[in-house]
């Protein structure tokens, strides 16, 4: 090769290199800065002295650093990229947790009534959908057993996922009751409840041997509670419903509630029919109640009265017709319904049983005697009737027999059933005592027609005509019959 064409190779072969260093200096500023510019700019004064084989060498080493580079900074921007897309979901994650816990319903057990207001009360399912097809009506209650929180407000469930929103019920808790809790000797722990069950609340407990009326009976696993006061409860750990003295099985049994009328007050008056209201009719038209029964004379009055007050003309008298001969609605009913209070409680002895049952048969004292009548002390009684009066004010309900049947036709001698009825036992006669029954039998029949209420072996207290008295058991009441005792 001669001078000249030695000159042109190198000079193409020069361009050549310049070119291709170009390249990979443009390659590499679009995959980063200094180092790859600092890289370049060593190599160039390299160029004019490189033979080929270094110079292929050093495109080769460039190449590969930048390649090098380009790949460390692509991971460090991928890894860059996967930590912020890791930072976002881990973020969202938080914020969604966050809103669940916000938003997401919370059950936790109940165990009480929720009584509805004076309007529908709506229902809704646990998600807060209303139901649309499904109401509770007014002023009723209804058991609950879980309590929902929603999106702050609150629910208490009444079906299967049916829940009544808590604005529109009042939570109670327990079941409607009556009666009276006696405290044990030892007294008894002052509880309140809430929605997770009874506490102590710390207040003041309750005297041995007191009595309390409750209201309502609650349970939980091991006693049942009574409400004594607005969420004042005492449990039966500490008080219980037994009496400090009850009769034994298959005796009349002591109640220690108030005892309710037996049978309908306000019942009409007919032939055949005795007591106060008889009596007070025979009265107003002027017949002798020597012995109070209405009869056919009695009935002509009435329908006089019926008649011209232009009434049915039956001769019966019903309330109209009482109204009309001058009497008032308040005595038709309140003549029949009477009972005695009761004047005993679940810690009265025997002694207090019997001295209950006296105490009330004196304060007929010298009231009338009236055939068929169990009325208040306002009015007069007769010998049974006395005594049907005496049990009630001691505790005693001896239904059948009770105060409005003792007027009804057939009834008058309920001296007779006292007599017959096994829940009062028979007891030798030398064992009398105060508070037994003693009774008499007619000395020319041998009817059972007479009894009274023992004050001590020799006397007592009986309603016998004309008035309720006291009296020896020996003069002139017939032969005795026996003795019985109502309190064991």
């Amino acid at each position: 090769m001669n001078k000249k064409s030695k000159m042109v190779f190198v000079c193409g072969f020069a361009l050549a290199i310049m070119a291709v260093t170009t390249q990979q200096n443009v390659k590499a500023d679009t995959t980063t800065d200094t180092p790859v510019e600092t890289a370049v700019a060593e190599q160039t004064p390299e160029v004019s002295k490189a033979t080929q084989q270094s110079t292929t060498q050093a495109v080769t080493e460039q190449t590969s650093q930048a390649t090098d580079v380009q790949a460390s900074t692509t991971q460090t921007t991928s890894d860059a990229t996967q930590a912020t897309t890791d930072n976002t979901q881990a973020n969202t994650q938080a914020n969604t947790q966050a809103d669940a816990d916000t938003n997401d319903a919370k059950i936790t057990p109940v165990k009480g009534v929720v009584t509805t207001g004076n309007d529908i009360t709506y229902l809704y399912k646990q998600d807060g959908t209303q139901l649309t097809n499904r109401a509770l009506g007014p002023n009723t209650p209804w058991a609950t057993d879980q309590r929902l929180t929603n999106n702050g407000s609150v629910y208490y469930r009444v079906a299967t996922d049916e829940f009544a929103d808590g604005k529109n019920v009042v939570l109670s808790f327990g079941s409607d009751a009556n009666g009276v809790i006696r405290v044990k000797p030892n007294g008894a722990a002052n509880y309140s409840r809430n929605e997770q069950g009874f506490y102590s609340n710390g207040q003041q407990g309750f005297a041995g041997n007191s009595t309390w009326q409750y209201n309502r009976t609650d349970y939980d696993d091991k006693y049942t509670y009574y409400q004594i006061a607005n969420n004042v409860w005492v449990n039966s750990y500490d008080a219980t419903t037994d009496p400090v003295y009850q009769n034994p099985a298959g005796w009349l049994q002591i109640q220690n509630t108030q005892i309710q009328p037996v049978g309908e007050p306000g019942y009409p008056l007919y032939n055949g029919v005795e007591g106060i209201k008889t009596w007070l009719v025979r009265r107003y038209f002027g017949y002798s109640n020597a012995h109070t029964i209405y009869d056919g004379a009695v009935a002509n009055s009435v329908r006089g009265v019926q008649s011209s007050h232009g009434l049915p003309v039956t001769g019966i008298v019903d309330l109209a017709t009482w109204k009309a001969i001058g009497f008032s609605e308040d005595s038709w009913y309140g003549i029949d319904s009477y009972v005695a209070p009761l004047r005993t409680s679940i810690s009265s002895s025997r002694s207090d049983h019997i001295e209950a049952m006296i105490n009330e048969a004196y304060r007929y004292l010298g009231q009338p005697w009236i055939s068929g009548a169990s009325s208040s002390p306002d009015y007069g009684v007769d010998c049974s009737g006395l005594v049907t009066q005496a049990l009630y004010a001691s505790g005693i309900d001896s239904a059948p027999i009770s105060a409005i049947q003792h007027a009804q036709v057939g009834n008058e001698w309920n001296c007779q059933m006292y007599w017959n009825d096994n829940r009062i036992p028979h007891i030798n006669f030398n064992e009398r005592q105060r508070g037994d029954l003693i009774f008499f039998t007619d000395p020319s029949s041998g009817m059972l027609w007479h009894v009274g209420i023992l004050l001590d072996p020799s006397t007592m207290i009986e309603s016998w005509p004309y008035a309720v008295q006291v009296h020896s058991i020996y003069s002139g009441r017939g032969n005795i019959a026996g003795v019985k005792r109502v309190f064991a």
